[in-house]
Formats: C-alpha cells, structure tokens, sequence
C-alpha cells in the first residue's frame, strides 16, 4: 500500500505497508510529486509497517523517478519517518544526512505524536 493524505495540521501523511509492485509504485510516486507546492517546502510523516522489500520491476520504476525526485527536494520539507523495523529508521537518518537540505528524523512505532510535534517545530536551519 502507498496512500498519501493530507493532514489537518499542515503536513502530508505518506503510508507505506506491504510490498508495493510496479504499478502501484508509479502511481505512487505520481502522487507523491503532485503533492508538492511550488514555493512551498511540503513537510511529511511517513509511517512504514510491515514493509516488504519491492519487486525489481518496481525499483525500475523508482530509478525512473530519479531525476524528477531530485528536482523536487527543494519543495520537500522536514520528514518524519515512523517505521516499525530498524533498519528502515536508520536507513531514513542515512539519507537525511547524505542529502543536502533534506532534513530528516526516524521515529519508533508509538511515536507518532512526538514525530507530529517535531514537524510542526520551526526551528530548523533555512536551505
């Protein structure tokens, strides 16, 4: 599953369970970039349970994406990631560290409220 919602707080709810196949993965990443404002930095909370690693077809899709998943980083704001495996949390921490401007923090199952409250903060660094 890859549903994407908008929340009344002011951020965009991202969930991501299962195995996503191709098709599901392209029509969630369609919307995933027609989620994003322009001249607005979107903040979201992903929350990933159950997660199954996609089929190859799906991750084609994904590195199909690339080019326009990177052109929309300046309209992604802070993002919090709440997954139920480790791996995940540290792989979310991974690439907010690696990727400039991308500020991201991982969040533990249970978390949600403090995930909520830290995108909601508006104490981080203009890029």
């Amino acid at each position: 599953m890859f549903k994407i919602s908008n929340d009344p707080q002011g951020f965009k709810r991202l969930s991501i369970s299962g195995r996503i196949e191709a098709e599901e993965m392209r029509a969630g990443l369609d919307a995933f970039l027609d989620s994003l404002e322009d001249g607005k930095r979107t903040p979201f909370l992903y929350t990933i349970t159950d997660f199954e690693f996609p089929p190859m077809a799906a991750i084609a899709v994904e590195f199909g994406y690339f080019p326009q998943l990177l052109t929309s980083l300046s309209k992604i704001g802070r993002v919090a990631v709440v997954a139920d495996q480790s791996w995940l949390r540290t792989a979310a921490e991974v690439e907010g560290a690696l990727i400039p401007g991308l500020e991201i923090r991982a969040f533990e199952p249970g978390q949600e409220k403090a995930a909520e409250a830290w995108l909601l903060t508006d104490d981080s660094v203009p890029v």
